[in-house]
């Protein structure tokens, strides 16, 4: 038999050390599309937030981080106008040019996005002018606003069909979820609903469901129970997020006092 000139039709040796080192290339190529896809997964295709749509806003002002609601009033082709963000009753106005963080949800997830400040009107109502986003990242539920707090409340297990009431404390809250204190243990996974008032005068939130994530040990033998809102409409989320700007707000403001006071026996 002949053999083609050039090596051609030759069937060479193939060493099992060239096997393995193609495989791991390979897999270093497949982890590489994982990332691509990943990255793909939470950078979604540009939608920005329809005018009267309640967006969170944050940014730094005078060393600290405001975080405000705010509505989008109307569009233009290039851009959003919006509502001075509402901090729990004050409304701070972030200056032209300053970086800016727009949150917001809808059913599917929760959205953000970075942008600038184009312009700002102070009268004769606060207004902020910002360019429509060029990327949108899904985000996380734990990156709302969180505030301690003592918020009574009570809940009913999905499974009880006498729907016995349970009540406790909640000590955490958010837009995505909360964590309470209870006396008794309520299994991961169950779902609850809720019912309990945003402070003495604030509104009262009821019919949400929220499923029980994880359970730690409390003080006093509680048992802390983190939970994520399931079903809850846009109003009473837009009542939560509101109330945790409050708390906040006042719990800068308090500290600001303590700090003055603090100043002259330096």
């Amino acid at each position: 038999m002949g053999i083609l000139r050039g090596g051609r039709g030759v069937s060479r040796p193939r060493y099992r050390g060239h096997e393995e080192g193609a495989e791991r290339n390979r897999r270093v190529e497949r982890g590489k599309r994982a990332d691509r896809d990943d990255e793909e997964s939470r950078m979604v295709k540009p939608d920005s937030p329809e005018v009267g749509m309640a967006v969170e806003v944050e940014f730094e002002d005078d060393g600290l981080t405001r975080h405000g609601l705010a509505k989008v009033l109307d569009e233009t082709e290039k851009g959003l106008i919006l509502s001075g963000p509402d901090s729990g009753g004050e409304v701070f106005l972030p200056k032209e040019d300053a970086s800016l963080k727009v949150r917001y949800h809808r059913r599917d997830a929760g959205y953000q996005f970075d942008t600038i400040v184009l312009a700002v009107k102070k009268k004769p109502f606060p207004l902020l002018y910002v360019p429509r986003p060029t990327a949108i990242e899904r985000r996380q539920l734990r990156a709302y606003l969180r505030v301690d707090c003592e918020i009574p409340v009570s809940m009913i297990r999905s499974d009880d069909r006498r729907r016995n009431a349970i009540t406790g404390v909640i000590t955490n809250i958010s837009g995505g979820g909360l964590v309470a204190a209870l006396m008794t243990t309520i299994p991961p996974n169950l779902v609850v609903e809720l019912k309990f008032d945003l402070g003495e005068d604030g509104p009262s939130i009821s019919g949400v469901t929220a499923r029980i994530l994880t359970i730690r040990p409390g003080e006093s033998g509680t048992r802390l129970h983190v939970m994520q809102f399931e079903g809850i409409d846009d109003e009473q989320r837009t009542e939560i997020i509101r109330y945790t700007f409050r708390v906040q707000h006042e719990q800068q403001k308090k500290k600001k006092g303590e700090a003055g006071k603090e100043e002259p026996g330096e």
